[in-house]
């Protein structure tokens, strides 16, 4: 697989470099941004150029959506080798790991970044090839950095952290540099190469490492190993990724959507926080935490593309592990949001993100063959559904402190939530999923469609919308909730996709998006591929896959909303949900629901 060159003309984002245990970012030209990793009691500490964002600015969504903007800009300047600062060439190898090549007045400079398998940290292989005169490859690192907690800029945070301590010393010893902070529990150390003479017509290479750890004793060790295997490990990771490729059938060209979503996930989106324990993150980068519902399609692309593959159960399993074992559940249920250690970070009872555990258990059972985690979690799961049933109204139907998008409700009885509830249902417990679809019908049908949300029995208080974030609502045919012909659900999309409904928003690139980002979301044009499906509208169906690939960044991912008249990223570069559905719907065409 040639590498792949990434084009200036699509919308910027860094690129991403991670192995499941470390996550990071570097600039096209190679450029550290940040390296992050699982920590026992902050949830996620990075290595990164960005500044602190303000505590009292906690709840100022404009102050959290500049900030974010501001780490994919491509005006950070980042941290690393002076020789890598500039203009450069950016690609992808084997769809994965960045590479960046600069052409200099008397060289060509080119930086390969990646994090080998199963190590606390990342290496860069910079070669010089020098052409018309001597040249000279060294250590002059340069650039501003910063250990410390992640910042997890919420537009809606719903749990205040304590500060996070920093007391950071920093040292240089030879060719190492150490960052340690004792208060924060928390260490880098880097290791960099001796400088190197290049004969004109020659080209040198050299390593460099960056590794992170509790200790300073472990980061230091981690680093000058690294360094000392950096040009073995290099070609190992490599010609795994590419046999990997090969092994579970996608190596074709067409498969690059696939490829780019699967990396992400098992690099930057997995994050081991423990034995055979994986959190699996929203992303790394803006919102490294866990939503059970982020995480469910993740782990449910993974599942369709290599169901039996070591990495892909080791991935979801861990997941699951997270889920049933970690995950602290304040009063019984998964609060909205987690820290990648298990702590419960924003307590709201969001009704959806107590199912997508129970769904996605079945799910790897089936898919897999393998029942033993089923049959494990299967008493907590039944516990959790005995619970949620407890919770229904006299006329059958569960309230939700937020939306499926965070936001609160007026009207606590949310539509989608009960198809994805009767859905849970319909594997386990017939009777009740009559019960629930029976009270679904009944509760949600006003004016001839489904209500996003009602107050009370009878519609009371119905509230009529659609948003990007619903994505039970379009899966009810394929699921079996209703018919594809179903004139109630019928003019529930008709509406859905109008001007009417307050989540559409019209332009050049009119789609489905979500008050909570008041623009078109990538989710969006994927419900309308489902609903192409179902609606047998090929046409349709083309148009959003055209769109999807017009306001993909440049390294083939999805944020989370776009301008409507531009395609510009409106919000979010990073954003592991999208990019994995899309794989999921490229993984069989036929797919209408998962």
């Amino acid at each position: 697989m040639r590498p792949t060159r990434l084009d200036p003309r699509k919308p910027h984002k860094p690129l991403d470099v991670g192995n499941g245990i470390v996550s990071g970012s570097v600039t096209p030209g190679g450029l550290w941004l940040s390296l992050g990793f699982t920590h026992p009691l902050h949830g996620r500490v990075v290595l990164t150029d960005a500044p602190a964002f303000p505590d009292e600015s906690r709840g100022d969504q404009a102050a959290a959506r500049r900030y974010r903007a501001d780490l994919a800009s491509p005006s950070r300047t980042g941290f690393g080798l002076h020789i890598l600062r500039g203009e450069a060439e950016a690609f992808l190898v084997e769809d994965s790991l960045p590479l960046a090549v600069h052409e200099i007045k008397y060289a060509r400079v080119e930086a390969l970044t990646l994090a080998p398998r199963g190590r606390h940290g990342a290496i860069q292989v910079v070669r010089l090839a020098a052409r018309d005169r001597d040249g000279w490859v060294g250590a002059n690192w340069k650039g501003s950095m910063r250990l410390a907690r992640a910042a997890y800029t919420q537009l809606t945070p719903g749990g205040a952290l304590a500060a996070a301590p920093e007391r950071t010393t920093f040292g240089q010893e030879g060719q190492l540099i150490w960052i340690d902070d004792r208060e924060l529990g928390a260490a880098a150390a880097i290791a960099l190469p001796p400088g190197s003479q290049v004969p004109a017509g020659t080209s040198v290479p050299i390593v460099v490492s960056i590794a992170l750890a509790l200790t300073l004793d472990d980061a230091i060790r981690e680093a000058m190993l690294l360094a000392g295997e950096g040009h073995e490990l290099v070609g190992v990771e490599v010609r795994e990724r590419r046999t990997w490729w090969q092994g579970i059938g996608r190596d074709a060209e067409s498969d690059r959507a696939i490829r780019r979503a699967s990396a992400y996930a098992l690099d930057c989106a997995a994050a081991r926080s423990g034995d055979d324990v994986v959190a699996m993150l929203a992303d790394h980068e803006i919102l490294p935490l866990v939503w059970t519902r982020d995480a469910y399609y993740v782990c449910r692309m993974l599942l369709a593309l290599a169901p039996r593959d070591e990495r892909v159960r080791a991935a979801v399993d861990g997941f699951l592990r997270w889920l049933f074992d970690r995950a602290e559940r304040p009063a019984g249920w998964w609060p909205r949001a987690s820290l990648a250690n298990g702590a419960s970070k924003d307590p709201a009872f969001q009704l959806d993100q107590q199912l997508f555990p129970l769904l996605l258990l079945e799910d790897q059972a089936r898919l897999t063959g393998d029942t033993r985690l089923q049959k494990r979690f299967a008493p907590l799961r039944d516990q959790v559904l005995g619970a949620l049933l407890a919770r229904r109204t006299p006329f059958g139907l569960i309230a939700t402190d937020e939306t499926p998008a965070d936001d609160p409700l007026e009207q606590p009885f949310h539509f989608s939530s009960h198809i994805l509830l009767w859905r849970v249902l319909r594997d386990l417990d017939a009777r009740a999923a009559a019960e629930v679809r029976d009270a679904t019908l009944a509760g949600f049908t006003d004016s001839g469609r489904f209500a996003y949300a009602v107050r009370g029995a009878r519609t009371d208080g119905a509230r009529h919308y659609h948003d990007a974030n619903d994505l039970p609502t379009v899966f009810a045919p394929g699921w079996g909730f209703c018919d594809a012909g179903d004139p109630v659900w019928r003019a529930t999309i008709e509406f859905a996709w109008s001007k009417a409904n307050e989540g559409y928003f019209a332009g050049t690139l009119a789609g489905l998006g979500s008050l909570h980002t008041r623009h078109p979301w990538p989710l969006g044009d994927l419900q309308e591929i489902v609903l192409s499906r179902v609606l047998a509208d090929a046409e349709r169906e083309r148009r959003a896959l055209e769109r999807l690939e017009r306001v993909e960044t440049w390294d083939g991912l999805l944020p989370e909303a776009y301008d409507e008249t531009t395609g510009a990223v409106a919000s979010r570069h990073w954003f592991a949900w999208p990019a994995a559905l899309r794989a999921l719907l490229a993984l069989d065409p036929m797919l209408k629901a998962p």
